[in-house]
């Protein structure tokens, strides 16, 4: 379960958040910064991929490599990766006239190979994602990816029964299952719903019932629960409603007051046994190279900027997610 939304100010700033909701993970989940000479193995290929761009984003090693769960290039091109079960098909081929590449390696390497979603599209005809088996998921994760740059062009990829899909998001939200097609169908239940407080009197026969805005809104009817379908409403509402971001920073809290509308707390969902709920949640600016996140048990917002490190090595650098609750005390 995670949910994302992309977050635009009046200063131009364009944002790309998220809630990653998951499991207690195996081994600790890092930022980090892969500069433009990285290289990893192509597994599928069992050839090296080196960077031509750098990327800050959050991700674990696992499998001798690093896997992003989202991220931020030196171009402002950012994605996140969302589960799609039940709904999530790829590839089990390799293609002789495309680049085969692992469907848990696709936001690697689009963050390292593309500047913008246009160049992105331009090429998918040339990539076959296949599905690979993942030691952390005991098999072959089924994900889908929002891709956002910046000029504010924003793609969901989806490989499905009905082949690789590519759509425009234009609601600015992203969620789990179902596809994208559907969520955006069932937000047409929802297209009474505003901001704003009903203003007209409403009398049943000489009865005039009360308008106090503890009882009566215009968001009344938004689904509480934490299903995908009901995150994906409550995080194209708010974030279609919200008010405008001046400035960079008002962009970081739209973004945050946003997702925090979404948020899993821990013990309230339980999946096989253990709780899935909300292990961080991060916003990058696409302008300005900053990465912020911060976790579930600490709300302490931290920040890497990933242009104040040397973007020319080749090793990865990585940043420590600090855990324990950050406190600033005043007396």
């Amino acid at each position: 379960m995670c949910t994302a939304a992309t977050v635009n100010t009046k200063d131009g700033n364009h944002f790309l958040a998220r809630n990653f909701d998951f499991y207690d993970l195996p081994t600790d989940y890092e930022v980090y910064i892969l500069p433009r000479n990285y290289s990893w193995t192509n597994k599928l290929e069992n050839r090296r991929i080196t960077s031509r761009y750098a990327v800050v984003g959050m991700g674990l090693e696992t499998e001798d490599q690093f896997g992003l769960f989202d991220g931020l290039n030196e171009h402002g091109l950012m994605g996140v990766v969302h589960y799609l079960e039940g709904f999530a098909e790829f590839s089990t081929r390799p293609r002789r006239d495309k680049l085969n590449i692992a469907a848990i390696d696709f936001i690697t390497f689009v963050l390292t190979q593309f500047r913008t979603t246009d160049e992105l599209v331009g090429e998918l005809r040339n990539i076959n994602i296949m599905a690979r088996d993942l030691e952390l998921t005991d098999g072959p994760p089924p994900i889908h990816w929002i891709f956002t740059d910046r000029k504010q062009n924003t793609i969901v990829i989806e490989s499905t029964r009905d082949g690789l899909q590519v759509y425009d998001n234009r609601v600015g939200a992203f969620a789990n299952s179902p596809d994208s097609r559907w969520h955006l169908i069932n937000l047409n239940q929802y297209a009474s719903l505003s901001s704003i407080q009903p203003s007209e009197d409403v009398v049943w026969g000489d009865y005039h019932l009360v308008k106090s805005p503890e009882l009566l809104a215009g968001n009344f009817g938004i689904p509480g629960d934490y299903t995908s379908p009901s995150r994906f409403v409550r995080a194209a509402f708010l974030r279609n409603h919200i008010e405008e971001a001046e400035t960079e920073m008002d962009g970081l809290k739209n973004a945050i007051r946003i997702l925090d509308y979404c948020s899993v707390a821990k013990g309230a969902d339980i999946e096989d046994g253990a709780p899935s709920y909300t292990l961080y949640t991060s916003a990058m600016c696409s302008q300005t190279g900053n990465y912020y996140y911060y976790s579930y048990t600490n709300n302490q917002i931290n920040a890497v900027n990933l242009y104040r490190e040397n973007l020319d090595g080749s090793a990865p650098i990585s940043y420590h997610v600090p855990l324990e609750q950050s406190v600033r005390y005043q007396n």
